[in-house]
Formats: structure tokens, sequence, C-alpha cells
């Protein structure tokens, strides 16, 4: 149908995204479609999983206060024009040392919520990294596949870590939407009709009850309201497919008849 290079999957927490989301590398890679995928938190092209923000200042200073890591430290940074990007979670810095974990800690981009660095720079490092992505991607033939990379890190991290109204919010997912046009992407949201129930069964099954916290509840009702409405704005191919039912099955076939993907 879309000849597209790129598949979204978003909802709230517990919605389905992980297990369609390997459904559908499961499904196009036994097809022989070369596909990639790559699920929340992990080795990531685009997002930022436990990485610290710093100045080239910064930089040489950690390489010359941890000469023991020093090599570690450089195999995997992100280099761009005025900063540096530390992982230091995955892979791991070795050989480890807490002093300079603490550090790259306190330098966090995403997963805070003291953030370091204005919205504006945060803009900045996300746009480079889908331009980087996607002028990578958009000259191969394979198919990746993206959970939870627009909404659940871009929205969720937003909205925690900054003071900015729901207007400022949806341009900027609409700029990086604008960014993977070039790729045709799809998006698909996993919704349920009760985000209350779906974050009360979501913490009881992962045994993590601060999800059903009020707070979590007030919070990602909020973030399900920017996100329909940004839905309805964003100019790449969305669709929204109800399950409340928890039917992986017949969402997963809804998926893949709106991929038209041929099974012979």
């Amino acid at each position: 149908m879309l000849n597209t290079k790129l598949i979204l999957l978003e909802g709230i927490p517990g919605s389905g995204k992980s297990t369609l989301s390997g459904r559908i590398h499961e499904y196009l890679t036994t097809r022989n479609i070369k596909t990639s995928l790559y699920l929340e938190g992990c080795d990531h092209p685009v997002d930022l999983p436990f990485y610290a923000y710093l100045t080239y200042k910064e930089f040489d200073h950690i390489i010359i206060e941890f000469p023991q890591q020093a090599e570690s430290i450089r195999e995997f940074v992100i280099i761009e024009n005025d900063y540096i990007l530390v992982p230091y979670k995955s892979p791991a810095i070795v050989p480890c040392n807490n002093d300079l974990l603490n550090y790259l800690r306190s330098k966090e981009v995403c997963y805070t919520s003291n953030p370091i660095i204005s919205f504006h720079t945060f803009s900045e490092v996300f746009h480079n990294r889908f331009e980087r992505y996607t002028e990578k991607s958009v000259i191969s033939d394979d198919i990746t596949i993206f959970e939870s990379v627009l909404f659940q890190h871009q929205l969720h991290d937003i909205m925690r870590m900054y003071h900015i109204d729901k207007d400022k919010i949806i341009n900027y997912l609409h700029s990086i939407s604008q960014i993977i046009g070039r790729l045709n992407p799809v998006l698909f949201y996993i919704s349920q009709n009760s985000v209350r129930e779906s974050l009360i069964r979501t913490a009881l099954v992962r045994s993590k009850p601060k999800w059903a916290s009020e707070e979590s509840i007030t919070f990602c009702e909020k973030r399900k309201n920017i996100e329909f409405e940004a839905i309805e704005k964003l100019p790449i191919n969305t669709y929204i497919i109800d399950n409340s039912d928890y039917n992986w099955d017949k969402v997963f076939d809804e998926i893949i008849r709106i991929l038209s993907i041929e099974t012979n």
C-alpha cells in the first residue's frame, strides 16, 4: 500500500505496542522482507535512553579526569557541531566508576524531571537525530519498526520536563513528522476506551503499582488527549486502532490489512 520504510507504534503504557511490534517484525521477516525492530529502551538510531549531554569542554574534562574509562567513553559517543552525547548505561562504560556515572546522570538528556538543557536545545538534539536517521534510511530498502519513539518518549519526556503549551508540543511533533516524511511512514496508535482501566490492569500485570496512581492516570489522560489532537495534524499516514478488549490477534490482522503486504 504505502511502500513505507518506517512503521511507528504508539499508545499509552500497556496498550500492546511491544507485543504488536514484535509480531509485525516476525511477520515481515518470515516473508523475506528485511526489517529492523527497535523497542523502547534498546540501543537505538533515534531515541536516547540514558544519554548525557555535554559541551566539548565538559567532554574533554571527563576524558582527562577518568583516563581508565576514556577509550570506552569515546567508542560510542555521538558528536554534533556544538555538543556531545555520551551513553552511560547501554553500552556500559568500563571499567565502572560511580563518580563518572553520577556525573553523567546529572547531565541526562531525557530521563529526568530536572532538565539540564532548554526545550530549544532538546528540539535541536532530536531534529538532528531524526534527520541523520532519515538520510541513512531513505537510500535503504529495509523497513524499520519503531515502538514508542514519536509519542511515548518524545511527548512523555517533553511534558515531564518542560512547561510549554499544547500547541508548541504539537508543532514540534509536526516538525519531526515532516523530517521522517521522506520514508513514507505509517503510524498505528493502539487505543483503549479507558486510560484508567488500562493503567490499573497494566500495573497489576507488570507489578508496577506506581502506574496506577492518580498522578500517572491524570498524566496519561492528558498525554492521550494531546496525542489524539496531534494525530489529526501530523503530515503522515496515521491510524487509530481500538484495543479495549486486548484482542491482539484482531489488532494485528487490522494492521496487516492496512499495510496490504503480500503473503506470497
